[in-house]
């Protein structure tokens, strides 16, 4: 495995150096830039081997492997080599260059990496920049150095070279005629592995077409604004013609408009401005490296995204218009249908999760600006009561306090917290008057964090559980409802506020988790504000499913599949990554499915790996599950769209994803049967995942899950005609850790 592991290193840090000239780390894409450098052959064995070089340079220094092996450090020594072959023949004198390049480059790439991560920017192609000048003005001192025939006049002029298969293919598409837009179009891709040539660019776009859809795009959107503002001012045409600088335009555009910020028409729109803006760099810097014989070379493109991405550091930080993606997954369809994902599943979603304050199942009796007392200021609140099947609040004649259902039952911690502030000794009233001299009555205030509080009132005086100054968990009794202050019946007040007084003006702020009651069964709300009317109560876990998925660091789930073909015994572990994000892991597939259990239910928000393996569809069956267990509960969710689609309504998804989003996938789970409501033993979960199509949509995968005494005791999945269906089993004695089906 370790062996395994080391190949694996190798290979991605290998590939991802050439993916990452266009912020790509696919590997299909990648492998097809280190093809494209290879049609000249002597550029590509020095390409390759600045790579390898710079790479275990950086492992012997002890720098990050995950930086490593990202391509981040090969990338510029990649591009110093290509350029110094281009320039040089090989003798010991250009090997002494060629060691000393890619120790220079590494050390700049270190440099600059820290130096600018604390603006927060990129380094790019800088280190690459700047070696390469200082390694052409310190080269002209040598005698040594031979200068290759074809490079003499032109820069960027390649020569020709004979030979069969794949360089006689090579030729005959550098022979083709091809419109001069299209032309300069592919020779500018090129340019950047220092080829300047059409079949070189064929080969490049159609990497970045693989690796991304909409980066593809943003090249040609890019590429023929610049190439326009060239025609519209006059310029020199030349420029790209020759010496195929519009590859600035291109990598500018997808940095701009796809990549550093989530794709949207408002960074296409940056894309096109900054286009024109990088062809004025570019004339300004040949104007000024003239005299110096300096090549511009990527200049522009790094100018014009450190630029743009410094500024936009002191975007309005409530409402940015260019948002940044938050984990960077190197396509920007996967950073923009990850971020839609989470707008749909998290949006409202906030630091301090609070809890309705009671047991069992109540009704807003007025909700936020409401008719009676939730005015102005103090409108963000709710009054909560409890009414029987005919929507009467009172047994008996309701005369007395003790006639009311809510009367005297105990009022949680909605969230742990400090009391703050407690408001004891106010009389209670009969029913039907109100204390106006004492609005609030007894109540009791929770600080949670910094500028959130909470405030529960109408309390029964002397019932308090808690002291001021004490620290309490979640759930905890506080006091028992009565009938004080401004209420004509009992009711409890609660709302949030942003200071700790008795009294304080309220905010705006989301119930966490709940169940709202619907004619034909139960909804799980996650984050909603309460409405008037609306009868709900909070989720309580059902110890068998709490068990169940309650996965712990270091664990290990065993079952046996038994499928269409064969049956196969399997196994999966529970690890926690260094940003505390908990998994499970499948070894024999390296496939990883990222979850949160945050005591009331468990959701999975990513997977990364094999979509053939058992995880995969363990990751679709029970993507969120709450963990109390309630017969016809429904419970609806959408699956990030890069997770479940594909085929050619997936492709044209991804041309248009900035703009509109046609396709989505949704997730659905019902609570179906329970052995014995009272003491349960056995639960069944049916879930689904469907794909739709403006108005189509089709199954993606059906799932039933059993849990038995606190075990996911089987879990089956069909797609289509095929079934699969796995059991729990015992942990195998004397089996290793890492043995995996």
């Amino acid at each position: 495995m370790r062996k395994n592991a080391h190949i694996s290193f190798w290979l991605d840090s290998t590939l991802f150096s050439y993916g990452q000239l266009f912020f790509s780390k696919n590997h299909l894409a990648s492998g097809l830039i280190l093809l494209a450098s290879f049609l000249r052959v002597e550029l590509g064995v020095w390409g390759l081997a600045a790579v390898l070089l710079t790479n275990g340079m950086a492992t012997l220094f002890g720098l990050d492997k995950a930086m490593i092996r990202e391509g981040l450090l090969g990338m510029n020594s990649l591009l110093v080599m290509l350029g110094l072959s281009l320039f040089y023949q090989a003798n010991a004198t250009f090997f002494l260059i060629f060691l000393a390049a890619c120790l220079l480059t590494l050390l700049l790439s270190v440099m600059l990496m820290n130096w600018l991560g604390r603006q927060g920017l990129p380094f790019l192609s800088a280190p690459f920049l700047i070696a390469l000048w200082i390694l052409l003005l310190a080269i002209r001192q040598y005698e040594a150095l031979e200068t290759h025939v074809g490079s003499i006049y032109l820069l960027n002029e390649i020569f020709r070279w004979g030979g069969q298969g794949l360089v006689g293919i090579y030729e005959n598409v550098n022979s083709w005629e091809f419109p001069l837009t299209i032309a300069i179009y592919f020779k500018s891709l090129s340019a950047i592995l220092f080829q300047g040539n059409i079949g070189t660019g064929i080969l490049i776009s159609l990497a970045i077409l693989i690796s991304s859809r909409i980066a593809f795009t943003l090249s040609l959107l890019g590429f023929l604004t610049g190439y326009w503002f060239y025609w519209f001012v006059g310029a020199d045409f030349s420029q790209l013609q020759y010496t195929n600088i519009g590859f600035n335009f291109i990598l500018s555009s997808i940095a701009i408009g796809g990549f550093y910020f989530l794709p949207s028409w408002k960074t296409y729109t940056l894309a096109v401005v900054t286009a024109g803006l990088a062809a004025l760099i570019i004339a300004a810097g040949i104007a000024l490296l003239a005299p110096m014989q300096l090549p511009i070379y990527s200049l522009p493109f790094i100018a014009i995204v450190w630029m743009v991405l410094y500024t936009s550091n002191f975007q309005n930080g409530r409402k940015p218009h260019f948002l940044k993606p938050a984990i960077q997954q190197y396509v920007p369809e996967k950073n923009l249908y990850a971020y839609s994902n989470y707008l749909q599943r998290f949006a409202q979603a906030t630091y301090v999760k609070l809890h309705l304050p009671f047991f069992g199942e109540w009704t807003v009796s007025q909700g936020h600006d409401g008719k009676h007392t939730h005015l102005k200021e103090w409108g963000k609140a709710w009054d909560f009561e409890i009414r029987d099947s005919e929507g009467k609040n009172y047994r008996e004649d309701g005369s007395l306090p003790e006639h009311y259902y809510a009367y005297n039952l105990p009022i949680l911690a909605p969230a742990s917290g400090t009391v703050v502030q407690i408001l004891d000794q106010v009389p209670e009233n009969p029913i039907g008057e109100v204390n106006l001299e004492n609005n609030w009555g007894n109540s009791i205030v929770l600080q949670h964090a910094e500028g959130i509080y909470t405030m529960m009132s109408h309390l029964k005086p002397g019932s308090f559980q808690v002291e001021e100054g004490a620290y309490v968990e979640k759930g905890a009794v506080l006091a028992h409802l009565g009938n004080s202050g401004r209420s004509p019946v009992p009711h409890i007040h609660f709302q949030v506020q942003p200071t700790p007084y008795v009294g304080s003006k309220t905010m705006a702020y989301p119930i966490a988790h709940y169940l709202k009651k619907k004619e034909d069964g139960l909804e799980f709300v996650s984050y909603g504000i309460p409405r008037e009317g609306e009868s709900l109560f909070n989720i309580r876990p059902t110890p068998i499913l709490e068990k169940a998925f309650h996965f712990i660091p270091g664990q290990e789930l065993h079952f046996q599949m038994e499928g269409p073909e064969d049956v196969v015994d399997f196994h999966w572990e529970i690890w926690t990554d260094a940003w505390n994000q908990s998994y499970l892991y499948c070894r024999g597939t390296d496939s990883l499915a990222y979850f949160v259990n945050d005591g009331v239910q468990l959701y999975f928000t990513s997977f990364k790996g094999d979509r053939k393996s058992f995880l995969y569809k363990f990751y679709l069956g029970a993507f969120r599950v709450v963990l109390g267990f309630y017969k016809k509960l429904d419970i609806r969710d959408e699956v990030p769209l890069d997770q479940v689609s594909g085929g050619w309504w997936r492709i044209l998804q991804d041309f248009v994803a900035p703009f509109p989003l046609f396709q989505k996938s949704q997730y659905k789970v019902l609570h179906t049967t329970v052995d014995d409501p009272m003491r349960p033993r056995r639960f069944e979960l049916h879930s689904e995942v469907t794909l739709h199509n403006r108005k189509r949509s089709r199954s993606l995968q059906v799932f039933r899950l059993v849990v038995e005494d606190g075990v996911i005791k089987e879990w089956e999945a069909s797609e289509g005609t095929n079934t699969w269906k796995a059991t729990w089993k015992e942990k195998p004695i004397n089996t290793p850790a890492y043995a995996m089906a």
